[in-house]
């Protein structure tokens, strides 16, 4: 329990469940917790412990997953300029959702990326460049004048992890220490060419039956593949870039060493940082005036 009734609630779903930052009147954060991915209905008895029975709390919702895709907003748009007020039963709560944003062509969502961007502006509002925010999925923002102009958007964490537990290369690769001879030559190769990205995955267990290549050189290889095929494909992203990686998991760091092969120096920050920043600027600019 909080020792202040809440100015203001925010919430972030991700991989793991939902984010919960509670600040009290002041602005203080006074608590942080996580709930599950839980449906808008049923966010309201999570959060029972923080909401006051005698005052309706702003509840400030990113990356919520059952906004209807006509919500979203089409670029080139700055990251938030609205919110969406959700539909809720109980008065101790006012649930409101930063819309996601979306692109035509190619077709492409982003919804609370967008989020993490405000709060990456919100200390940099004259940042022109590119932001690469990482979770489940990456996505490459470019930012020019204060707006998202164009995002594109690669599976390749959710792939390395289905590929690292899928039955041929399991047995192969673990994670674990990183072998940046390894990392590196596979990302070359598959950088300049991407049509090797399945022959490169198809020698890493020969390579461990036949040679007995260790399980982090295989693991590396692996990720020098997954990674070097995305690069190839963001290569209008990040060429010639300033860029900033956000995350918080374990590819972070493999992006940045990536990049830096290819002679680029990526600033880094964590994503749940940039996310909380996001919230706030959100809170101060949509909710706190009213």
């Amino acid at each position: 329990m909080t020792s202040l009734s809440p100015s203001w609630i925010g919430l972030h779903w991700d991989t793991a469940g939902v984010q919960v930052w509670v600040h009290d009147q002041n602005g203080q954060l006074s608590a942080q917790t996580q709930i599950p991915a839980v449906e808008p209905h049923q966010i309201a008895g999570q959060l029972n412990a923080y909401l006051p029975a005698r005052q309706t709390t702003p509840v400030i919702c990113s990356g919520l997953p059952f906004i209807p895709v006509s919500a979203y907003r089409a670029v080139p748009v700055t990251a938030v300029s609205s919110l969406l007020q959700v539909q809720t039963e109980d008065p101790r709560l006012q649930l409101l959702a930063i819309p996601g944003l979306s692109q035509k062509k190619p077709a492409d969502m982003m919804c609370g990326d967008e989020t993490a961007i405000a709060g990456v502006l919100a200390a940099e509002p004259d940042f022109d460049g590119v932001v690469c925010s990482i979770s489940n999925k990456s996505v490459w923002t470019h930012i020019s004048a204060g707006e998202i102009v164009s995002f594109q958007s690669f599976l390749t964490p959710e792939l390395a992890l289905g590929l690292m537990h899928g039955p041929l290369l399991a047995p192969a690769v673990a994670q674990g220490n990183f072998r940046a001879n390894a990392f590196t030559d596979v990302l070359e190769n598959i950088i300049a060419r991407p049509q090797n990205f399945g022959s490169e995955l198809g020698r890493i267990p020969a390579s461990a039956a036949l040679n007995g290549t260790d399980v982090n050189t295989c693991w590396s290889r692996l990720m020098g593949a997954v990674i070097g095929l995305e690069l190839s494909g963001a290569r209008p992203y990040w060429l010639g870039q300033r860029v900033i990686v956000l995350g918080d998991a374990m590819m972070t760091p493999l992006y940045v060493a990536a990049l830096a092969h290819v002679g680029l120096q990526a600033e880094t920050r964590p994503r749940t940082d940039a996310v909380l920043a996001g919230l706030c600027h959100v809170h101060k600019t949509y909710v706190a005036p009213q």
